[in-house]
């Protein structure tokens, strides 16, 4: 994907979100096959799907995406820069998940990484509510909240461990 010098388009914060939830839904899946415990097993079908759920709800917020967003830069990229490394940083990426799901060992492991995973979406949705018209915000707004919902199952398990 390439990224504008100043400018982020609507298609392209589409892109990275769906980038996200296409990793985290693949993380899931695969980590599906380590998993021991059946509270886990089933946390990670649930949240396999959540994530199927979101992708189709970014697809419609692309709709409705304003076209373009002029942040309020020092320099010219400043923000495009500021984006792209939180993205690049996020725990999944499709370029790692293979990575990540090799490393497991135990559920806690699966645990951890689900838990990094939700908190990382919850920072960048949050930054791309900078992104989106009013109605947009709505929607990235309930996506924050689902994703908060997914921490406390997650965090309910580090419990049961």
């Amino acid at each position: 994907m390439s990224w504008s010098i100043v400018n982020f388009t609507g298609e392209e914060i589409i892109k990275l979100a769906l980038e996200m939830e296409k990793s985290g839904k693949e993380f899931y899946e695969k980590a599906l096959s380590y998993a021991q415990d059946l509270q886990v097993k089933e946390v990670l079908v649930y949240l396999a799907k959540e994530e199927e759920k979101h992708l189709k709800d970014f697809e419609k917020l692309g709709e409705r995406l304003s076209k373009e967003f002029m942040p309020n830069e020092s320099y010219a990229g400043e923000y495009g820069d500021y984006l792209k490394s939180i993205v690049n940083n996020h725990i999944f990426n499709l370029n790692n998940v293979e990575d990540l799901v090799k490393g497991i060992k135990t559920d806690l492991d699966i645990l951890h990484f689900a838990q990094s995973f939700e908190k990382d979406s919850i920072m960048i949705f949050q930054e791309f509510e900078n992104f989106v018209n009013n109605a947009g915000k709505d929607t990235v707004k309930d996506l924050v909240n689902e994703e908060k919902e997914h921490i406390k199952k997650i965090n309910a398990l580090f419990l049961i461990k």
